[in-house]
């Protein structure tokens, strides 16, 4: 039922609350409060203490409004509640006068400073009216997350009614077995002691029973794609294959068991009828990249195509070069498909792509565009998947029927974000670097040590080794790009400027962006200043030293990432973060501290996922993690795995979620349902 339907909520109103997430009367009821205000009692004005957050109930006595002495204007108030006065100020906000009328009983909640004079500074306020008394004081009151055009005691007063009203009217999804297997309270039991709770403790478990249905239902919906994807007719490869044969015997080295055992999971499903969705994750350098090639020539040999997309032109023009090596001897044709192609080279992948032989597609999302047409796609590899969107990755996937599909990543993924963004996929982990590989060490700069980074950085450069530094930006606009460019600069005009200093950054076009790092790989320039794209995608084992200046802007994947770029051979590497420690948060702190102590990248990304929380672990919102209001994937890991456990003994027993699972099945398409297809894509 459309929350519109709710007395006093008209179309402004419910547009506000759709910023919410909320626009049904069921999701009005599942709205989760941001904090909770235990208003039973309030603090008498005369007994508070500097710095102790609380609340207080008093009557203006009077209200002005006025100016600091750089200019600042405020609304100042004078609160009495006989057992003392209180100065309250709002700064930046004089309009207030006009709320706070004298006469008029008002809450306010915030912190008595600390230091005189003695007064709130901006803190909270809700004005008490008689009518409205029982829901806004006198109990545990919500505090629920605002937009413009919301107030506070407008959204608490619709939940307190509608808790009251239709809350015992709410169909529950969980059968009795279930609630009763994992001590859950009914779902109408859990909404009014979410919105209307006499204590804390039942806050407590309704905030569980609520995150347990969240975690439940996506499960069943993920398993569900599962299940169905499995009756689709797939392609059944005959692995290894004479071609992946062939280019393995050529490799200079031996594969590792990790690779091994990677590899033979990969070439497990495509001999199954049926499609392949796999996740093929590792570490930096753990050599996902030649696994992924094996696996594609494999469908080159049975008369095939592979296409495999990556993120940027720099890792998909390194990955013609590298699968050109391996191909090439092989007679196998490798077409490059990039944005920057002449318009004759571009018609002539096209036409090679569009018959019938079996060759090896390389590109970025060119090969997206609509007139890329494959003649026989069987294989697709997504490269550094958690760059694309779903409907980025959807769109490969369906240029054929049902191909195999493998999906790659180097960000190492806690195992709570792997069950939601993954849940669906078959996992194979690459856990072992290649032998011969030596520990980075990494060192925290600041300003004043840069003279001994420095030297280190030119001893490296003089053994003829190879350099970076990364100069993060929010946004590759102009303006941000500015400090790469004179930092290369700043570089070329001092005493490294005989070693070569090159510039990468996201702005410049693609051929001059693959000139410079042929120059760099090839040792014609041994410096290279470049923004994070080099984040991904280039490997050249010289590299042994790593300056990312600004550290604090990055995450703890990201930074992860671009460490890895440097110790990809046998010689000992250096990285260094420069950052100022006195001019960067505690959290940036504790971040750059765990890069500094940790070199496994699974351990840094729980920690990354601790710090920043789901939604930023890729430094961007990733699909997937927005859907979860209650749950939360880094405390409730426990939960969600309990939930999932269900969600499979489930399907076992009701695969079809008919008879007593019909209100679950309802509440997966109502809560779930633009995120249906999900799972199919990976």
């Amino acid at each position: 039922m459309s929350i519109r339907l709710v007395k006093g909520i008209g179309p402004a109103r419910a547009a506000s609350l759709e910023r919410l997430g909320v626009r049904t009367i069921a999701d009005a009821l599942l709205l989760m409060p941001r904090r909770y205000e235990d208003r039973r009692s309030f603090t008498p004005i005369g007994r508070l203490h500097p710095g102790e957050a609380t609340s207080v109930l008093g009557r203006v006595k009077a209200a002005a409004a006025g100016r600091t002495r750089r200019g600042i204007p405020y609304c100042e108030v004078l609160l009495d509640d006989r057992s003392g006065t209180l100065v309250a100020r709002w700064y930046r906000q004089p309009y207030l006068t006009q709320t706070f009328r004298p006469g008029l009983q008002v809450i306010l909640t915030g912190k008595l400073n600390p230091y005189p004079p003695r007064q709130m500074v901006n803190p909270e306020h809700e004005v008490q009216e008689r009518d409205e008394a029982q829901i806004h004081a006198g109990r545990i009151v919500p505090v629920y997350p605002l937009t413009a055009g919301l107030a506070q005691r407008f959204l608490r007063r619709i939940l307190f009614e509608l808790a009251q009203t239709v809350a015992a009217k709410l169909a529950d999804p969980l059968p009795e077995s279930v609630r009763s297997r994992h001590r859950l309270l009914p779902l109408p039991d859990a909404v009014r002691a979410l919105h209307i709770p006499s204590e804390l403790t039942e806050v407590a478990a309704a905030r569980r029973r609520l995150a347990f249905d969240e975690f439940f239902l996506f499960s069943l919906v993920v398993l569900q794609q599962r299940a169905a994807r499995q009756t689709h007719p797939g392609i059944a490869f005959q692995p290894p294959g004479r071609l992946a044969v062939r280019a393995r015997e050529a490799l200079s080295f031996a594969l590792t068991g990790a690779q091994e055992r990677a590899l033979g999971a990969i070439w497990t499903d495509m001999a199954a009828a049926r499609p392949m969705q796999r996740l093929l994750q590792g570490d930096v350098g753990s050599g996902k990249t030649i696994v992924a090639f094996l696996a594609a020539l494999t469908a080159v040999s049975d008369g095939y195509q592979a296409a495999i997309m990556a993120p940027t032109e720099i890792l998909a023009a390194q990955h013609v070069d590298r699968l050109g090596a391996l191909a090439d001897p092989l007679g196998i044709p490798v077409v490059h498909l990039s944005g920057g192609m002449s318009a004759a080279a571009r018609r002539q992948a096209l036409a090679v792509l569009a018959g019938p032989a079996p060759c090896l597609a390389v590109g970025t999302h060119a090969l997206l565009q609509p007139d890329v047409v494959f003649g026989r796609l069987g294989f697709v590899v997504v490269d550094e998947q958690h760059r694309f969107g779903v409907l980025q990755r959807a769109a490969l996937q369906q240029k054929a029927a049902h191909p195999d599909v493998l999906v790659m990543s180097a960000t190492p993924i806690p195992r709570s974000l792997a069950l939601v963004l993954y849940g669906d996929l078959d996992l194979c982990l690459i856990d072992e670097l290649p032998p011969g590989r030596r520990p980075i060490t990494t060192t925290w700069v600041q300003e004043a040590e840069r003279p001994g980074m420095q030297a280190e950085l030119t001893a490296r450069l003089e053994r003829g080794e190879r350099g970076y530094v990364v100069c993060p930006v929010v946004e590759e606009s102009a303006a941000e790009l500015k400090a790469a460019v004179q930092t290369a600069a700043r570089y070329r005009a001092g005493p490294l400027s005989r070693f070569g200093v090159g510039l990468v950054h996201g702005r410049i076009s693609a051929a001059e962006k693959l000139a410079t790092l042929a120059a760099f790989r090839e040792g014609r320039i041994h410096l290279l200043v470049a923004t994070t794209v080099v984040e991904v995608g280039v490997d050249v084992p010289e590299a042994t030293v790593m300056v990312i200046e600004h550290a604090d802007r990055l995450g703890l994947a990201q930074l992860h990432q671009l460490r890895g770029r440097v110790g990809r051979a046998d010689r000992a590497a250096q990285c260094f973060v420069v950052a100022e420690r006195d001019e960067i948060g505690p959290e940036s702190q504790a971040r750059l501290e765990a890069l500094i102590r940790e070199r496994d990248g699974f351990a840094l990304a729980e920690a990354d996922l601790r710090l920043r929380g789901p939604g930023d672990f890729f430094g961007t919102r990733q699909a997937g993690l927005d859907g979860f209001h209650v749950g939360d994937l880094t405390a409730d890991l426990r939960l969600l795995e309990e939930a999932r456990a269900e969600a499979v003994t489930t399907l076992q027993a009701a695969p079809d979620l008919d008879g007593p699972w019909t209100a679950t099945q309802e509440a997966m398409k109502t809560r779930w349902a633009a995120r249906l297809g999900l799972a199919q894509v990976g």
